[in-house]
């Protein structure tokens, strides 16, 4: 009998429940649509994000005190200690290897040319690391530094080429396919031919600055299989207040947690564990910001989908204030014939369930299709469907049509059936 009557009750009004099931629908789409960009552009974004620079330092632990002007080390080539070259591999064999987008290895050596003095910086262009046999990760200033313009061609790997920042080109008057003679400091003085490939334009410090294949900086100072510093680009969470824990004061479980939540002093952690002799340490400046950028994105979807969701549930309760008042005297009528008040409010929250349900499978559909379109406008890449988002949509559109329905319902049931089948 109250299926008939639930049954009934949808079919009749149908403007009504389609205004209902077009609220909920839209409420639930944005929400959809929401999830499924926090699912699919999370890591994409992150990894835009971290074409701005490395977020991560990794430096020798026995280091004596930096001499650093906008963080170029002027220190001659034999001071301090180094990184063994062979130990990067170790990078990609943390726990949060996965997260490692790129890095790559720097060795300054101080040289004149025409009598000028420039700081030669020696790095991975485009560099393939053999980390386990079958396994090779592509890495180097091209993939840590994205952003990065180059006018002319990047140098390869191994090859007599530079890249000349733009200040200093400027200075020394040189273009691309110029050659340029380093002379070292040392004793006896090396000298070094380098061929300019392309001018570097990053408004940083590298503008004053030469880039040339790691492996002939290490012959030009004599430092073979050496490295200075190495910077890496890994997606992170941002950190809150248990990211930023004394993990010597931590017990078990809490460090457990810690490690294994991709935080970038955790990250930064694990990889001074992995190259034996260094200190690895977070460019907060940079994390930070991306911390920022990341946590006010998340908010603003989570505000928008909250006020979808409000909306909807509003518009609901609107539609229910007008059914509730048009069905009055079938409320008292119901109610008359010995209806219990749980009686009445079952049919009515049925209906609302079947409008809410409703609502939701359209409201998935649709958000899906929005996300998909967002992404590909945004990313150039389209989302999929994300399943694992359907019940919970549908749980929240239920949610929204009951809620919806819970005042004007309140206020129906307080109806006396002598007034109403009086006045009717």
């Amino acid at each position: 009998m109250l299926s008939r009557i639930v049954g009934r009750s949808l079919t009749r009004r149908r403007r009504r429940k389609l205004l209902g099931v077009a609220a909920v629908s839209l409420g639930i789409a944005v929400t959809t649509a929401v999830a499924t960009l926090s699912l699919s552009v999370g890591d994409r974004m992150a990894r835009e994000l971290r074409s701005y620079g490395a977020n991560i330092s990794v430096t020798p632990a026995a280091d004596s005190l930096s001499v650093a002007v906008g963080g170029v080390d002027y220190r001659p080539a034999g001071a301090g200690a180094f990184l063994p070259e062979s130990s990067l591999a170790n990078l990609r064999k943390i726990f949060w290897r996965n997260n490692i987008m790129a890095f790559a290895p720097f060795l300054y050596a101080p040289a004149e040319v025409d009598g000028q003095r420039v700081v030669m910086i020696g790095s991975w262009f485009s560099h393939s690391l053999q980390v386990n046999p079958g396994d090779v990760f592509q890495t180097g200033l091209q993939k840590l530094h994205p952003a990065w313009m180059v006018q002319g061609d990047w140098p390869a790997d191994g090859s007599s080429q530079c890249l000349i920042g733009a200040a200093l080109a400027n200075a020394l008057n040189v273009k691309p396919g110029n050659n340029l003679e380093f002379r070292g400091s040392g004793n006896p003085v090396s000298t070094m031919t380098l061929r300019v490939s392309g001018i570097l334009h990053t408004g940083g410090e590298e503008d004053d600055e030469a880039i040339a294949p790691l492996a002939a900086v290490q012959q030009f100072t004599g430092l073979a299989g050496k490295v200075r510093r190495v910077e890496v680009s890994a997606l992170t969470k941002p950190e809150d207040e248990f990211g930023r824990s004394d993990i010597t004061k931590l017990n078990a479980t809490d460090y457990e947690r810690w490690y294994c939540t991709p935080y970038v002093s955790s990250i930064a952690y694990q990889i001074q564990q992995a190259i034996p002799g260094s200190e690895a340490k977070p460019v907060y400046r940079v994390a930070a910001t991306e911390g920022k950028i990341v946590n006010s994105i998340g908010l603003l979807m989570t505000l928008l989908a909250i006020a979808a969701l409000v909306t909807a549930a509003l518009a609901m309760a609107s539609m229910m204030f007008a059914i509730v008042l048009e069905r009055r005297a079938e409320i008292g009528l119901f109610k008359s014939l010995g209806a219990t008040n749980g009686r009445v409010a079952s049919i009515f929250l049925l209906e609302a369930l079947g409008v809410g349900l409703a609502g939701g499978i359209v409201g998935y559909g649709l958000g899906s299709w929005m996300a998909s379109r967002l992404s590909l406008a945004v990313f150039g890449v389209a989302t999929g469907i994300h399943w694992v988002i359907l019940p919970t949509a549908l749980a929240l559109a239920l949610l929204v049509a009951l809620t919806g329905s819970a005042v004007p319902l309140a206020r129906g049931l307080k109806v006396s059936p002598v007034t109403v089948l009086r006045n009717g």
